[in-house]
């Protein structure tokens, strides 16, 4: 019974601890050291996803933007139908295709696996420079 309690006398008063109380409380702040973890990890695979997805959903609005600009620069009736079919050849939706006199305007949708953020969007424009 002796080695259960430990008496001290601290600043004049008589402290009682126990060490059977103590007992399991490592693995439960080993368990919430792992769930923070996790969590972490999971915060900042979910972040690096989105950028991921960001960065192509740029990189194909581009390159849809470019192509349609050319078609409509070599004289294609309906430069969007070449920029629907660019986007799908990436695997990207097209939300918009406007043609604005020499230039086109498109906006590209990637779809994201993540739960707060189903899909990103960005926009390009591309057409004739002036050159002067």
């Amino acid at each position: 019974m002796m080695r259960d309690r430990v008496y001290r006398v601290m600043r004049g008063v008589i402290c009682s601890i126990s060490y059977e109380s103590d007992r399991g409380s490592g693995t439960v702040a080993g368990a919430m050291l792992i769930l923070v973890v996790g969590v972490m990890l999971s915060v900042v695979a979910a972040a690096g996803h989105l950028l991921v997805c960001q960065r192509r959903a740029q990189a194909v609005a581009d390159v849809v933007a470019v192509s349609a600009a050319n078609a409509l620069r070599n004289g294609s009736d309906d430069p969007c139908v070449i920029a629907r079919v660019t986007a799908s050849a990436n695997e990207v939706r097209l939300r918009t295709c406007v043609v604005d006199a020499e230039d086109v305007q498109v906006t590209t949708i990637v779809p994201t696996q993540v739960p707060f953020a189903a899909q990103v969007s960005r926009s390009a424009r591309a057409g004739p420079v002036d050159c002067e």
